[in-house]
């Protein structure tokens, strides 16, 4: 069996164990993890505390962690510039532009499962003429998503932004668990969450569905 249930989880409870095993069933390496974290850094000791609980529910998904400046090449290939990173790696061993600058536990499991499945080659629930529109979007477009685990308004805006980034090659997603990055909050006068930094220049505050997000991004 693969899980190997610990009491001491701090991540995981029963049904989110129960919720990965039935989602990542089927997986068969078709997406992995590559991890670069940051010594003497508490953010980086949660970040390895969360694929080391992962690692031990499930096998599907192959969990490669690094300090930074160990790989230079690979920090390079996920276009790592924010640390700790959680870069999710498609089958055939590609970037998928989807990252995490930060556990996502509490209620950023959703995107994180959804990002995974999406990857996978499962395809992702969008209709034709969204899918036209966002491979229409003006690139490159950066996403940084700015969150906390426990906003329930934040997980729609991850994925919306996360779809993009699988559906179209110039798109890049980055969850980023504020709590974590006072420096970013000041640098970006951020007042509230979630919060969308497009490019590292305009903000948009609030959730968004994929379509008002596309269109925003129109």
């Amino acid at each position: 069996m693969e899980n190997e249930k610990n009491s001491t989880n701090v991540f995981f409870d029963a049904a989110s164990e129960a919720k990965i095993l039935y989602a990542f069933e089927h997986l068969d390496g078709d997406v992995s993890i590559q991890a670069v974290l940051q010594s003497d850094c508490k953010l980086s000791d949660k970040v390895k505390g969360f694929l080391d609980e992962l690692s031990c529910i499930t096998k599907k998904i192959p969990v490669n962690v690094r300090l930074k400046g160990e790989d230079p090449g690979l920090e390079e290939k996920i276009r790592a510039d924010i640390f700790p990173v959680i870069a999710l790696i498609d089958k055939n061993g590609e970037y998928s532009r989807v990252c995490y600058h930060g556990a996502p536990g509490g209620h950023e499991l959703e995107s994180f499962i959804s990002a995974v499945i999406s990857i996978s080659g499962a395809g992702q629930d969008i209709s034709e003429p969204l899918m036209e529109r966002i491979k229409g979007l003006p690139t490159p477009l950066n996403l940084k998503i700015g969150v906390s685990p426990t906003c329930v308004m934040c997980p729609e805006l991850v994925q919306s932004c996360q779809s993009l980034a699988i559906a179209n090659s110039g798109i890049t997603s980055e969850m980023i668990d504020l709590n974590h990055y006072p420096d970013l909050v000041k640098k970006f006068r951020i007042m509230s969450i979630p919060v969308l930094i497009i490019n590292d220049k305009d903000l948009v505050f609030g959730g968004k569905t994929l379509e008002e997000l596309i269109s925003k991004l129109e």
